[in-house]
């Protein structure tokens, strides 16, 4: 049901229960709105293009500025440089010059709503798992791809989220395609829909619920 607190198990590295956490309610297990999450995705993907697209302009393209023919008598329309947008090989006009801005912006409020419906999203089909906040023992990617099977991980796409930085465990994961590493300030709407698997460090929970309602207190 909706508006009720979440249970999940605590799985250690070898796949055991180790505990319990409640995910919160109105982070875990609210109303899905798939309009505000389209907008979301739309936001963060366009704040994210890195503008590198650059052409050539008549003043930059390579080419000879020297007349090309005589003014009158050629029959032809007169010309100054074959670097001339009308001419083959010449500039271009009015194209992208490295300087675009494809920013968007969204309200907090709104990003609030998309944020909770895609973790609510990941919760009501049981897309969610817990591991413990214990640091990694090992820093080999097998050890590591073990782990993850023995969580019974996604094969392909998994969004592991870190309480705090645990070199080990980076390390062991950095090689393994299937899982992108992040933190809990760093996580976006985009990450969350775009994971089959949303993997939580036990003590990611209390900080994403703190850093949201920090948010909500701030508008």
């Amino acid at each position: 049901m909706a508006n009720e607190n979440l249970n999940l198990p605590v799985l250690d590295y070898a796949g055991k229960q180790v505990g319990e956490v409640v995910l919160p309610a109105d982070l875990f297990n609210t109303e899905v709105n798939e309009y505000a999450v389209q907008r979301a995705v739309r936001v963060d993907l366009s704040n994210r293009r890195v503008d590198t697209a650059h052409t050539l302009t008549r003043d930059i393209v390579h080419g000879s500025n020297r007349k090309p023919f005589r003014q009158k008598g050629t029959g032809r329309a007169r010309a100054g440089t074959t670097n001339s947008p009308v001419w083959r090989h010449g500039g271009v006009v009015h194209g992208p010059n490295g300087e675009q801005n494809h920013t968007l912006k969204m309200n907090k409020k709104e990003h609030y709503i998309a944020f909770t419906s895609a973790l609510s999203d990941k919760a009501q089909n049981d897309n969610i798992i817990v591991l413990t906040d214990e640091a990694f023992s090992s820093a080999k990617t097998a050890d590591f791809v073990k782990a993850l099977k023995a969580i019974k991980a996604d094969d392909k796409k998994n969004l592991l989220v870190l309480a705090q930085p645990d070199g080990n465990l980076i390390q062991a994961a950095r090689n393994v395609q299937s899982v992108i590493l992040t933190t809990a300030d760093n996580l976006s709407v985009y990450d969350v829909l775009n994971a089959n698997k949303l993997i939580l460090v036990k003590g990611v929970v209390p900080e994403v619920l703190e850093d949201e309602h920090h948010e909500e207190e701030a508008k």
